[in-house]
């Protein structure tokens, strides 16, 4: 388990605990670190840009495309997770 520090409106600081390895709820990859947008998406999800080849793209929430960025970020990841030798090019986009 790590620790994440957020200030909150006020100055107070908020310390959650969180599972490094825990799925990102985006790509399911392990967060790993702590994400301004909290401790359940990994940080390279909340900036949108890919861990394994440094692409990035805009993810919106499912009621402003009806899930298609997510879907497409996921596809993306899952061609990494099935072509680990290759992460660094041949990826789609």
């Amino acid at each position: 388990m790590k620790k994440a520090i957020y200030r909150v409106i006020g100055g107070r600081d908020v310390t959650v605990e969180y599972d490094e390895s825990a799925p990102c709820e985006i790509c399911g990859e392990p967060v790993t670190e702590a994400s301004m947008a909290g401790t359940t998406l990994c940080p390279w999800c909340d900036i949108g840009v890919c861990r394994y080849c440094g692409i990035d793209t805009a993810l919106f929430a499912e009621k402003v495309d009806g899930g298609s960025s997510v879907r497409h970020w996921r596809q993306h990841m899952a061609w990494h997770c099935d072509n680990p030798r290759d992460n660094d090019a041949g990826h789609p986009s």
